[in-house]
Formats: structure tokens, C-alpha cells, sequence
């Protein structure tokens, strides 16, 4: 019974393990740039794969001259989410993409396109403060499109069980000397939604208040 219940554990133990089926290959690729859409050279990307009991790095390299890479790596079969890091310097701020699922990956490719990094130098603090006026209001949505320099970049969506909900500030790291779009949604006691758009100059302060009035 102990010997039985032995190879039990080690038989779970292995099946934790990332497997890969060799005879199948995924290429992940993609372009890296500056914001003035330069191409960033010898620049690290790693590619990691995990699932719910393990991790591995499976593969890394660099950008070329033309700020292209590629990762060719063989299909794992039971993974749970593949992860591509674009490692930042001491002038470049990293980057992120993660929650990538094996749906996303089309015809053997998963093609990144254009990664923008952001020097270090050219990053600000947006502090949004969300004054509260009309006890019966809620920020409901918030979103931003602009040039963000987000450590994190989710390819697809947390799956929330609750709607997230907006208290007070509302922060974000982005790119200095730019125009942001904002697009934010307000709820009453009642249920009834408003949209809403305004537009955040950004200039060259290491951070930039807002303040939305709701």
C-alpha cells in the first residue's frame, strides 16, 4: 500500500512538469522600437511558459539591427499561459506581455508586431484624482489611449468575478510631452451609466495631476 501510494505522489510530482511535444514548433516574433519608432537593437527577450505548478524559460535571444526578433520553440502540452519579456537597461524601460493562451497563437505564429519601449528619462507619473461630488455616482470604467509605458501588458483580460471599481486616484505611467485621451464611465444609485471623454496634455514633469469632477 505504501509503495502503491509512493508512485502515486512521484506520478503526480511529474505531471506538474512542463511537456513538450517536439515534433511541433511555435514561433513567437516581433519588432521593437522607440517612440519616435527607431528600431532598438540588441535588446533581450525571453520567452516563458508556465502552467499551474511550474515555469520554464524556454527560450531568449536578441533584437537584430532592425529591432526584429524570433523565438522558435517546441509546442508544450500542458501548458497554461505563455509569458514574453522584453527586458529593460539602464535606458529603456521593460515590458511585459502576459496571458498569452495557445488560442492566440494562429497557424504555428504568435507575431507581437510592434513593441514600443520607453526611455527612462521620458516617463511621467499620471495621477488622476477622482473627486467625488454626487455621493451617488460610481466610476465604473476607465480607460486611457496614449503612448503608456506599462510594465505589464495583458493580452487577454483577468477573468474578474466583480466589476473593478474606481476609488479616489486613478494612477498610470506613460510618456512625457504627449496628448492622452481619456474615456471614463460614471453609474448612479439607479443604474444608469454616462460615458464620458476629456483630454490630458502630458508634458515634461516627472508627474502630472488630473482631477476628474463626478
Amino acid at each position: 500500500m505504501k509503495k502503491l501510494l509512493l508512485l502515486f505522489i512521484m506520478g503526480f510530482l511529474c505531471s506538474c512538469e512542463i511537456q513538450y511535444d517536439i515534433s511541433t514548433r511555435y514561433v513567437f516574433e516581433g519588432h521593437i522600437t522607440d517612440r519616435n519608432n527607431q528600431p532598438i537593437k540588441n535588446q533581450t527577450i525571453e520567452l516563458w511558459v508556465y502552467n499551474s505548478h511550474d515555469t520554464d524559460l524556454i527560450s531568449y535571444t536578441t533584437s537584430s539591427e532592425d529591432g526584429s526578433f524570433e523565438m522558435v520553440i517546441p509546442k508544450p502540452t500542458n501548458e497554461r499561459e505563455f509569458e514574453v519579456r522584453v527586458l529593460g537597461n539602464s535606458q529603456y524601460r521593460q515590458k511585459a506581455y502576459v496571458n498569452i493562451w495557445e488560442s492566440d497563437i494562429k497557424n504555428y505564429y504568435f507575431p507581437l508586431d510592434n513593441v514600443t519601449l520607453i526611455e527612462n528619462d521620458d516617463i511621467t507619473q499620471l495621477q488622476i484624482a477622482l473627486n467625488q461630488i454626487n455621493p451617488e455616482n460610481t466610476i465604473t470604467k476607465m480607460e486611457l489611449d496614449g503612448l503608456l509605458a506599462d510594465l505589464t501588458v495583458w493580452v487577454n483580460p483577468l477573468e474578474t468575478e466583480y466589476p473593478e471599481y474606481y476609488y479616489d486616484m486613478y494612477s498610470k505611467t506613460v510618456a512625457k510631452n504627449q496628448i492622452l485621451d481619456l474615456h471614463y464611465e460614471v453609474t448612479n444609485s439607479s443604474g444608469q451609466t454616462t460615458g464620458f471623454d476629456e483630454q490630458i496634455i502630458v508634458g515634461n514633469e516627472v508627474e502630472t495631476p488630473y482631477t476628474i469632477t463626478y
